[in-house]
C-alpha cells in the first residue's frame, strides 16, 4: 500500500517523501479566482489560506521536486458543487496543472468529472470521499464517468470496503488511517472548514435538547455532544493496516491540509512503520499492539475507540 499525504508548501516535500510518504496532494486557489469569489469560494473544501499552495510557480516546482524524488502529487478540486460559469475557468486551472506535471485531480462534483473527463480524457481523476461511495453500485458508478480511484467515506468497516474493492476490480481506493476523524459524513455535510485553528462547526460545545414529545435521540444528543470533549485531530485507524492490506486498498490517506509541517512528518513516518511492522508480525494482536504504542508515541496519550477510525478492529483485538 502507497501513502498519500497533504501538502500545503514547497519546502514539505523533502521532509515528507523522507518520512515515506509516496503520494502527495494539496489545493491551490488562482489569484483571478479569488478576485472574483474569496477565499470562501475555493475550489476545494478549504477555506482558509494556509491550506492552500501560494502561487502557480511554488505549484510548478513543487510538482517537479515530488517527482524528483520519485512521488507524485494530485491537485485537489473538490467543492460539492460550482456554479455553471465557473466551469470553464476549473477547466483552465486543470490544464494549466496538468501542463505543469499533475498525476492527477481528486474531484467531488459530478459536472466537474464528466467535463474533465471529456476535455483532458489522458487525466487522471480520483473521486474524492465527499462522493460518498458506499457500497459496490456507486463505486460502479463514478467508475463509469471515468473515475479511476475513489476515496472511501470514514465510515465504512474494514469488511465494507473489502466487499467495495471486490466488486470493481479495475478500480483502486484509499481510506483514511490518521488524524481527523469528522463527525459527520463529509459528502452531506454544508459546514465550511474555514478556521486556521482547524477547529470546525461540528466541534463546538452546542447545548443539545429534543423538541418536546419526541423520544428516543437521547443516544444521538450525547454522541454529538461527545464530539466537543474529544480531539478528532486524534484520530487513528494503525490497528487495522493489515486489514485494509488484506481488503485491497490501494492507499492509506493522511489528514491534515493546512495543519504543521511537523505533525504531517510525524503521522507519516508512523504509517511507514506501521506497514512495515505489519508486513512482518505474526499475529493480528501484536500488530494491534505496536499500533497503540505508535499512537501514544504521536499523541501523548492512549487510543480512545471514539476517535477509531474501525472501532470493529478496536474492539476486536483489544
Amino acid at each position: 500500500m502507497r501513502i498519500l499525504s497533504p501538502i500545503d508548501r514547497l519546502d514539505e516535500v523533502g521532509p515528507l517523501v523522507d518520512a515515506g510518504v509516496d503520494e502527495l496532494y494539496g489545493g491551490f486557489v488562482p489569484g483571478a479566482w479569488l478576485g472574483r469569489y474569496s477565499i470562501m469560494g475555493s475550489t476545494n473544501q478549504r477555506f482558509f489560506p494556509g491550506a492552500q499552495i501560494k502561487t502557480e510557480p511554488e505549484l510548478a516546482r513543487l510538482i517537479s521536486d515530488a517527482h524528483r524524488r520519485g512521488a507524485r502529487f494530485y491537485l485537489v478540486m473538490n467543492s460539492q458543487f460550482y456554479t455553471g460559469p465557473q466551469y470553464g475557468e476549473l477547466l483552465d486551472q486543470a490544464r494549466r496543472v496538468h501542463a505543469l506535471g499533475a498525476d492527477g485531480f481528486i474531484v467531488s462534483d459530478i459536472g466537474l468529472i464528466l467535463r474533465l473527463r471529456d476535455a483532458m480524457p489522458d487525466a487522471e481523476l480520483h473521486l474524492s470521499t465527499l462522493g460518498t461511495v458506499f457500497n459496490g453500485r456507486s463505486a460502479a458508478f463514478f467508475a463509469g464517468l471515468g473515475v479511476k480511484r475513489m476515496v472511501f467515506p470514514r465510515e465504512l468497516t474494514v469488511a465494507e470496503m473489502a466487499g467495495i474493492v471486490k466488486a470493481n476490480p479495475g478500480c483502486e481506493f484509499d481510506a483514511f488511517v490518521l488524524i481527523g476523524k469528522c463527525p459527520n459524513i463529509e459528502g452531506y455535510c454544508g459546514f465550511t472548514h474555514n478556521s486556521p485553528e482547524l477547529v470546525w462547526p461540528c466541534e463546538e460545545a452546542y447545548r443539545v435538547e429534543a423538541v418536546k414529545g419526541v423520544n428516543g435521540v437521547d443516544g444521538i444528543i450525547n454522541a454529538q455532544m461527545g464530539w466537543s470533549r474529544i480531539n478528532r485531530r486524534q484520530a487513528c485507524g494503525l490497528c487495522a493496516v493489515s486489514g485494509l492490506a488484506g481488503a485491497g486498498v490501494t492507499a492509506l490517506k493522511l489528514v491534515g491540509r493546512g495543519g504543521p509541517t511537523a505533525m504531517k512528518v510525524k503521522v507519516a513516518g508512523a504509517v511507514r512503520r506501521m506497514l512495515d511492522l505489519a508486513e512482518n508480525a505474526p499475529s493480528g494482536h501484536e500488530t494491534h499492539a505496536a499500533a497503540r504504542e505508535l499512537y501514544r508515541e504521536i499523541f501523548g496519550r492512549g487510543c480512545n475507540p471514539y476517535i477509531c477510525y474501525f472501532p470493529e478492529v478496536w474492539r476486536r483485538e483489544g
